[in-house]
């Protein structure tokens, strides 16, 4: 089955083509910030609302007048003018704030729609010609798009691809999940993975180099120099976070024939300022997302059950324990006399909701 899939690379640019990599992320920043205040300008002034491709056609004239857009590939500045388009549409559709003008740092990246190729050394980008990789996993499938992108540690290259993933061999096992700060997960097996906590682990450094940013002067090398340490600590911790979650997302796919988990409203979660750092921490939301595009790789079965009275349920008898309050870690049900742990119990709950049956006060399923 043909599925959507995106390898990250890291790239080893020599300085010319660093720079050439800068000079189109700066245009790129250009661009955007000209076309937001461009579309702005004429909606406050004459109310009329301009099209994307109007744009990109003025866009393509107004660069044959400056070399230094021009040099940027035509595709990649017509996918600038999409983003915009798409924040104006984040924010009438969905909610989300009004587009902003990208500052320096902010805008981090530029796409390739095509003639992109990569083999065993090098990757070719339009205009930019081979760039050498780190070759870290065999790139299989058809390349759609490609993404540049500038973080802390240097430049990478994300590479979207339409491949062909089988899927893998039927299993009998079927798990619920219930994901939490002491415990990152539990299953209704009983297994327990412990939350790494990275970020408190790494939290002693941090401050340490916040410190050394803090004491240099603003404006000065010195303190660009302990902001870019500062970054890559940073970007340490976030990768082995997600290294973290992709082998054990993996191989939960791999063990289990179908998975269920709390659909959890996570953004609303995160304004308790007593626990945001720790679910920040934890990353709920992109290990539930792993999990929801690898069950869809790989032939599995994904739910979202709803979370209401998992933990206040008895998931042998369905006795409903109101009272039970989050400090209490473990309770016993007072109608069938089941010892629960709290964490284990809302995960057989899960798992129960999303097969389609609960169990009621009188032991019955249905």
């Amino acid at each position: 089955m043909l599925q959507v899939k995106t390898y990250r690379y890291k790239l080893k640019p020599t300085p010319a083509q660093q720079r050439e990599l800068g000079q189109w992320l700066g245009a790129c920043r250009y661009i955007y910030n000209l076309t937001l205040d461009y579309k702005r300008t004429l909606w406050e002034q004459n109310k009329v609302s301009i099209g994307k491709h109007e744009i990109q056609k003025e866009l393509a004239i107004l660069a044959k007048d400056y070399p230094w857009i021009e040099a940027v590939n035509a595709q990649t500045r017509q996918e600038v003018v999409e983003r915009v388009f798409n924040a104006y549409e984040g924010f009438f559709k969905q909610g989300k704030g009004f587009p902003k003008f990208a500052r320096k740092g902010q805008y981090q990246s530029f796409a390739f729609k095509q003639r992109v190729s990569i083999d065993a050394t090098h990757i070719r980008l339009p205009k930019l010609g081979k760039v050498r990789y780190r070759n870290s996993q065999p790139c299989a499938g058809t390349i759609k798009r490609a993404v540049v992108r500038e973080y802390a540690d240097g430049w990478y290259v994300c590479v979207c691809v339409e491949a062909d993933i089988q899927p893998l061999p039927t299993t009998q096992h079927h798990i619920g999940i219930d994901v939490g700060i002491k415990s990152l997960l539990v299953t209704s097996e009983g297994e327990t993975i412990e939350n790494p906590k990275h970020l408190y682990k790494a939290e002693k450094k941090l401050k340490q180099l916040q410190r050394q940013v803090s004491r240099k002067k603003k404006g000065s090398a010195n303190r660009r120099k302990a902001v870019q340490k500062l970054a890559r600590q940073h970007q340490r911790v976030a990768n082995t976070r997600k290294d973290f979650h992709h082998k054990l997302t993996t191989r939960l796919i791999r063990e289990n024939q179908s998975i269920s988990v709390e659909q959890l409203r996570i953004k609303n979660m995160l304004a308790n300022h007593y626990l945001a750092k720790s679910i920040s921490d934890a990353g709920w939301h992109r290990l539930i997302q792993m999990l929801e595009y690898k069950a869809k790789w790989y032939g599995r079965t994904f739910d979202k059950v709803n979370a209401r009275h998992t933990s206040q349920d008895c998931s042998t008898c369905g006795y409903r324990n109101t009272e039970l309050t989050l400090a209490v870690r473990s309770w016993t049900c007072p109608a069938c006399g089941t010892a629960h742990d709290r964490d284990l119990n809302a995960a057989k709950n899960i798992k129960n909701k999303a097969v389609g049956h609960t169990v009621s006060a009188c032991g019955v399923q249905h």
